[in-house]
C-alpha cells in the first residue's frame, strides 16, 4: 500500500525517493525469503535435486541424509543472509557448517549436541564456505565418483559468468571400472584431450580439479584408489591473468577478491530480480551494478537494493522516452 501511494501521488522520481521504499520493502521478511531463493538459483539448486548415489558404496546415503543436506545449506544461506553485514565474501569464506547428528555421522565428525542441528566450525584448510558444503558436491558428482565437468562448469558459469558453447556432441564419462590404475582427474584428462574438447574444457578441468578433494558425497579426502589427490588447478582471468591455485581454500580466496565473480554475481541477482538482462539498462547501470559489491563493502543486501533503485529509474526514464501511446 505505501508503494501504491507513493507512485500515484508521483513520488518515484528520484533516486532518493525510489531507495527509500525500497529499503522499507527490504526490511520485509518476504525480501530474506526472495534473497534466499536468488542464492540457490546462482548454486544451480533451486530445484531440489533427486540425489541418489551408488548403495554399494555409499549404503548410508538416501533421502534423510539428502534432506539434511538440504536444510544445512539453507540455514548456512539464512545466516549469511540475516548477519548486518550479508558479506558475499562470507558466502565463500565461512569456517562453519550446519551439522546435526545424522549428518556429523555420516562424515565422520564428532556429533553437535543438542537438538537439531547446530553450528560446527570445521577445518578451513579443508572446506571454504558454499564451494565445499557437501549439498553441493554431492549435486554436482556421479552416484560413485566425483565430476570435476560438472563442478568445473558450475564455478565457470555461475560464480565467474563465463560464457560456454554447449558441447558439440554427448559423451558418456570414461568408465572408472575401465581404467582401475587411473583417478578421476586422469580419466577427465585423457577424456577431454582432444582438440575439440579443449576450446572449453581448458577452462572448465581446472576449476573442477580444485574440488577433486571431496567425493561423490561430499566427503573430504586425500586418496582415491590408493593415489595422492591432486587439487592443483588454475584460472586465466578476462584479463588473461593466470591465477595458480592449489585447494578449495585457495580458489575460495581468489573468488571473494575477484572482479570478475563479484560482477557475475551482480548480474545474475540483477537479472533474478528484474526479469531481464542487465545489458538492456545501457552501460550505465552495468558500470554502476558491476562496482556496487565493492562500494558496498560487499553487502548482498545493499546490492539488492541499489538493483531495484537503478533498474526502476532506468525503466521509468526508458518509458518516458517512448511517449504517449506506447
Amino acid at each position: 500500500v505505501p508503494l501504491l501511494a507513493a507512485a500515484a501521488a508521483n513520488q518515484l522520481v528520484t533516486q532518493e525517493a525510489v531507495a527509500q521504499q525500497a529499503e522499507r520493502m527490504l526490511d520485509d521478511p518476504r525480501a530474506a525469503s526472495k534473497l534466499r531463493q536468488f542464492l540457490l538459483q546462482w548454486l544451480k539448486v533451486e530445484l531440489p535435486p533427486e540425489l541418489s548415489k551408488d548403495p554399494a558404496q555409499y549404503p548410508d546415503f538416501g533421502a534423510a541424509v539428502a534432506a539434511d543436506l538440504r536444510t544445512s545449506l539453507e540455514l548456512f544461506l539464512d545466516e549469511v543472509i540475516a548477519s548486518p553485514s550479508a558479506d558475499f565474501r562470507q558466502l565463500l569464506l565461512a569456517d562453519y557448517v550446519y551439522l546435526n547428528d545424522r549428518l556429523a555421522k555420516f562424515y565422520g565428525l564428532a556429533p553437535p549436541g543438542g537438538a537439531g542441528f547446530q553450528r560446527v566450525v570445521l577445518d578451513p584448510g579443508a572446506r571454504a564456505g558454499v564451494l565445499s558444503h557437501p549439498y553441493l558436491l554431492t549435486n554436482f558428482a556421479y552416484t560413485s565418483t566425483s565430476s570435476p565437468i560438472h563442478r568445473g562448469l558450475f564455478l565457470a558459469r555461475s560464480v565467474l559468468g563465463r560464457s560456454l558453447r554447449p558441447p558439440p556432441i554427448g559423451v558418456a564419462p570414461l568408465a572408472p571400472d575401465l581404467h582401475p590404475d587411473m583417478t578421476t582427474r586422469e580419466r577427465v584428462t585423457l577424456q577431454t584431450s582432444p582438440d575439440a574438447c579443449q576450446m572449453c574444457h581448458r577452462l572448465i578441468n581446472p576449476l573442477g580439479f580444485t574440488l577433486e578433494n571431496f567425493d561423490a558425497v561430499g566427503r573430504y579426502r586425500t586418496a582415491e584408489r590408493g593415489r595422492a589427490i591432486d587439487a592443483r588447478g588454475e584460472y586465466e582471468t578476462a584479463a588473461g591473468q593466470r591465477v595458480e591455485l592449489s585447494n578449495v581454500r585457495e580458489l575460495a580466496e581468489f573468488l571473494a577478491t575477484s572482479d570478475e565473480a563479484q560482477a557475475a554475481f551482480a548480474e545474475h541477482l540483477f537479472h533474478h530480480l528484474v526479469k531481464q538482462p542487465i545489458y538492456a539498462y545501457g552501460p550505465a547501470t552495468v558500470e554502476q551494478i558491476h562496482g556496487s559489491l565493492a562500494r558496498h563493502n560487499f553487502n548482498i543486501r545493499k546490492l539488492m537494493l541499489e538493483t531495484m533503485t537503478a533498474s526502476a529509474l532506468a525503466r521509468r526514464s526508458t518509458d518516458l522516452a517512448r511517449g504517449p501511446g506506447r
